[in-house]
């Protein structure tokens, strides 16, 4: 089955991360040691004091009289980079062992730039369980490191080009002359998951970022060294980068309790409820890097209390970039530098350590579970082997 064949596109539907109850078990997944010191607090407004104190939906709202907001099939509408796919034997042999489809980024933009490195992956079947959207992290490196991070929403028809477009990753806020306005969000971008409608950003030791999916503003894309407001607040006064579109940030998930490294971030539509899978980067092991589970549940509230994991599982394998979940069996992306392969590990906590399943791509990166196909997505990051793809886990 090559990617053309493939049924991954946009749905929006509402859905963030739930409250965790004391002794919630997740039907399908081993019984997990208690996860109870691990927590994360929800957060309506700008942590940092140069952003202000206004709500990010006060500062969304104050955006959207001003931008003009576009759905997703606009931005693809509109969409202005086109990969290819690679489907010859050849091919799909050289990216990894149990390849099931995939594609390369545009080659005069994306596929060899040293600049940004893609590194999150999630579809539109973590979001709703269906349709034809992928959408990859990317994050800024050397020259455009200030530009922080951004999205790439890809999208393809039955017999028609691979075609993406990038959205660059905003945060709200309003400045101290009560005029709205954006900064860019400084983050790795290791891991994404969308679910319900909005899009989950790991950000390291500081917790999750929250985007709405549905909420993306157009912006002035002529001045790639601007980025927000350069004027009185008129509509031809906002940039970014030189981006087309901007996806302004609706909340976040802070990390409350017990250090926690949030290096990749995927979901579980096996559990009953849904769950997050929070999985931890580790260069040598020590400590023993973590799996942590959260259960999601519908409906966005602007929660603020303090939220429990319900399980928390060591992983005892270094290196692990990406861990998508699938009843009660974990598979593990694990990397091995910029010269050899990675690979694609499985795992249930109950059964000892991780064992090797097949060779990877170089470099490869966080992980998606598609249950249509019963594939794992995953991402290349390195400019020389750099690859979105899906592998069967189970051979």
């Amino acid at each position: 089955m090559t990617i053309s064949r493939r049924s991954l596109m946009t749905g929006l539907t509402a859905g963030p991360l739930a409250a965790a109850v004391a002794g919630v078990s997740l039907p399908g997944t081993a019984m997990a040691a208690p996860g109870g010191d691990y927590r994360i607090a929800g957060r309506v407004r700008p942590r940092e004091r140069r952003l202000g104190r206004t709500s990010y939906r006060a500062s969304i709202a104050g955006l959207a009289g001003i931008l003009a907001k576009v759905s997703q099939d606009q931005v693809l509408a509109n969409a202005n980079r086109t990969g290819g796919l690679v489907e010859t034997a050849e091919g799909r042999a050289n990216i990894a062992e149990e390849y099931a489809y995939g594609f390369h980024w545009d080659v005069a933009h994306d596929q060899q730039r040293a600049e940004w490195r893609p590194q999150g992956v999630t579809t539109s079947y973590d979001d709703f369980g269906g349709g034809t959207t992928l959408y990859v992290s990317w994050y800024a490196r050397g020259a455009v490191k200030e530009h922080g991070a951004r999205i790439s929403i890809v999208g393809w028809r039955a017999g028609a080009p691979l075609r993406y477009r990038h959205v660059l990753l905003v945060e709200p806020y309003r400045d101290s002359a009560g005029r709205y306005t954006y900064a860019p969000v400084d983050t790795h971008a290791g891991g994404i998951a969308a679910y319900g409608g909005y899009l989950y950003v790991a950000d390291t030791y500081k917790g999750l970022r929250v985007f709405d999916l549905s909420t993306i503003l157009v912006a002035r894309d002529d001045r790639a060294e601007w980025i927000g407001l350069h004027g009185n607040g008129d509509a031809g006064d906002y940039y970014s980068y030189g981006y087309k579109y901007l996806l302004p940030q609706v909340g976040a998930y802070d990390n409350a309790g017990r250090r926690l490294r949030f290096s990749a971030v995927s979901v579980d539509r096996t559990t009953s409820p849904h769950s997050l899978l929070v999985s931890e980067y580790d260069e040598d092991g020590r400590p023993r890097p973590k799996a942590v589970r959260w259960p999601l549940a519908p409906g966005w509230n602007d929660q603020t209390g303090r939220l429990a994991a319900t399980e928390v599982h060591a992983i005892g394998q270094r290196q692990v970039q990406g861990a998508a979940s699938v009843d009660g069996t974990y598979y593990l992306s694990v990397s091995a530098g910029q010269s050899r392969r990675g690979r694609l590990m499985a795992w249930r906590p109950e059964s000892g350590a991780p064992q090797t399943r097949s060779r990877l791509s170089t470099g490869p990166e966080d992980l998606s579970y598609d249950g249509r196909d019963r594939v794992v997505w995953t991402v290349g990051e390195y400019d020389h082997f750099r690859y979105a793809y899906a592998v069967d886990p189970t051979a």
